[in-house]
């Protein structure tokens, strides 16, 4: 019995070193070294990003605007900073990790027509986790609010940085993916085009999703930034309108005088299917056009 005891100790021992010096290691290694793999485009928004136009949002903005257009035609640098799969409330916190460090001229948060419904999710954050306790308090705060069982799990590095060793480890093997110093995601025009898909979002408005929208908008007044909301083209055909996530930004921007642009339907695009890359995102040839919209207006 003893020995199991012993045992017992020793190994709990050794894990709680490990787990404290892989705590020290990897701390070390997120805030001195720029994170390879998947992790490189999140890692740069969140820390060295300094462009004078700053876009944010998820896939549809990933794919949607090229930031060499807009620094061509503006001389203003840029960079896109759309993370797939992200949600409302990871744009907001992605915003204060910047505005923790400058205040850009323009930021463009780009929207999917049902961003603010119920159905959608709030995000991936656990690809946020290597920054917990690193020195951005916008990250601090959103796992400070996490249920119960994540807070503690947060309190083992083995926990916390699991996923930037298994991801390097990874990108040295396997994934050697080439992600652009600009974050812009392009897409080929796909030898099968997509067809026009008939769909209905009739999902209610998540008041807390409207709400962080509220406190971007007043984050960006407050720090002098220009803020400009988009929700970029789409091959799909909205039966209903208007859509309820889409009105409630449009009278939310219009109270607060902020220009909104609703380009998921726009006629252009639907009458011209090789310009995209599937139903929900834009090919290179559809983001050159809409990037040049966005230049029009941004010079506005």
């Amino acid at each position: 019995m003893k020995k199991v005891i012993a045992y017992i100790f020793f190994t709990i021992l050794i894990v709680v070193f490990a787990d404290i010096i892989v705590g020290i290691a990897s701390t070390y290694y997120v805030k001195n070294h720029d994170l390879p793999g998947r992790y490189q485009p999140l890692d740069k928004l969140i820390k060295k990003v300094d462009t004078d136009v700053l876009l944010i949002g998820n896939s549809a903005i990933e794919n949607s605007i090229n930031p060499d257009i807009i620094q061509d035609s503006l001389g203003m640098s840029c960079y896109n900073g759309g993370i797939e799969g992200q949600g409302i409330f990871f744009f907001e916190t992605m915003i204060d990790c910047a505005l923790q460090r400058y205040s850009p001229k323009v930021i463009v948060l780009g929207f999917r027509p049902e961003e603010l419904g119920k159905r959608v999710g709030d995000g991936i954050y656990d690809v946020l986790r290597p920054y917990y306790h690193v020195g951005f308090p916008s990250i601090d705060e959103h796992f400070n609010n996490a249920a119960p069982n994540e807070r503690f799990l947060l309190q083992s590095s083995l926990y916390r940085f699991n996923t930037v060793w298994t991801r390097i480890i990874l990108y040295s093997l396997f994934d050697r993916h080439t992600y652009t110093s600009n974050g812009f995601k392009e897409h080929n025009v796909p030898s099968v085009l997509p067809t026009l898909k008939t769909i209905k979002h009739t999902d209610k408005v998540m008041e807390g999703k409207l709400h962080s929208l509220e406190r971007i908008i007043s984050k960006c007044k407050r720090h002098g930034v220009k803020l400009i909301v988009c929700f970029p083209p789409q091959y799909l055909e909205f039966i209903q309108q208007p859509i309820p996530s889409i009105a409630a930004v449009e009278e939310l921007c219009k109270n607060q005088d902020i220009a909104c642009y609703a380009d998921y339907n726009d006629s252009l695009f639907l009458s011209h299917p090789e310009l995209f890359w599937d139903n929900g995102h834009l090919n290179k040839n559809g983001a050159s056009i809409y990037s040049q919209m966005m230049v029009s207006r941004l010079s506005k």
